[in-house]
C-alpha cells in the first residue's frame, strides 16, 4: 500500500486540515489508480519480445536490473538440443538499458544466436517521492476531507434524490501534477 505523505507532512495540505493515515492511504490509492503504477520504488518482472534486438521496459525510471533470462531465436542454446529454445540465465552485460526511459538493446546469446525474448527482473520508481506527487496527494486529501461521500454527484433534499458516481477526484491541476508519472506503454 502506497503512502505518499506522512502525518507530519502538513506543508502539503491546507492549514487547519488534520492528516490521518486513512486519508493518506486513500489519496495515495487514487494517485496509483490515476498513474496506473506505484510511484515509489518497486520490483517488476516482465517478458519482453525483441524486435531487432531492441525492446522497452514498461516502468521507468529503472533503478537496477537484478536478473536477466533470455530465449534465443534459434539454434543450440545449451539448455536443450531438441525443440524450441527455453529461457536460460543470461549475463547482465548482454543488456544495455537506458534507465531514464526504459529502452533496451540486447546482444546475442553465448552461442551467437540473437534473443527472441528476454525476461527482466528490475526495480523502478522514484526515491524520494517527488514534491509534485506530494502536492497532488495533499490536494486530493483536501478534497476528501471536505466531501464526506465522494461517490455522490447530486443530492436533492426535497424529494431525497441522490445520484451516485460523481466526477472523479482528479482535477485538471492534479492531472497536470501527475502527468509525468503515469504509466505509458511503448508496446
Amino acid at each position: 500500500m502506497s503512502q505518499y505523505l506522512t502525518t507530519e507532512d502538513t506543508d502539503y495540505v491546507p492549514s487547519g486540515l488534520v492528516l490521518t493515515l486513512p486519508l493518506i492511504i486513500r489519496a495515495s490509492a487514487i494517485i496509483d489508480g490515476r498513474c496506473r503504477r506505484e510511484i515509489g520504488v518497486k520490483s517488476y518482472t516482465e517478458r519482453i519480445p525483441l524486435t531487432n534486438q531492441r525492446g522497452h521496459l514498461s516502468y521507468y525510471p529503472v533503478k537496477d536490473i537484478t536478473e536477466v533470462k533470455g530465449r534465443a531465436a534459434y539454434g543450440i542454446t545449451g539448455d536443450n538440443f531438441f525443440g524450441a529454445p527455453g529461457f536460460v540465465e543470461t549475463d547482465q552485460s548482454v543488456l544495455d538499458v537506458d534507465k531514464e526511459i526504459g529502452s533496451l538493446t540486447c546482444g546475442n546469446s553465448q552461442f551467437g544466436a540473437p534473443y527472441a525474448e528476454i525476461e527482466v527482473t528490475y526495480t523502478s520508481g522514484w526515491d524520494p517521492i517527488p514534491d509534485k506527487v506530494k502536492v497532488a496527494c495533499g490536494l486530493i486529501i483536501a478534497q476528501l476531507s471536505t466531501n464526506s461521500n465522494t461517490n455522490v454527484k447530486l443530492k436533492k433534499d426535497v424529494d431525497s434524490t441522490i445520484e451516485y458516481f460523481g466526477n472523479n477526484m482528479i482535477t485538471p491541476e492534479i492531472a497536470d501534477l501527475l502527468s509525468e508519472y503515469q504509466y505509458c506503454s511503448f508496446r
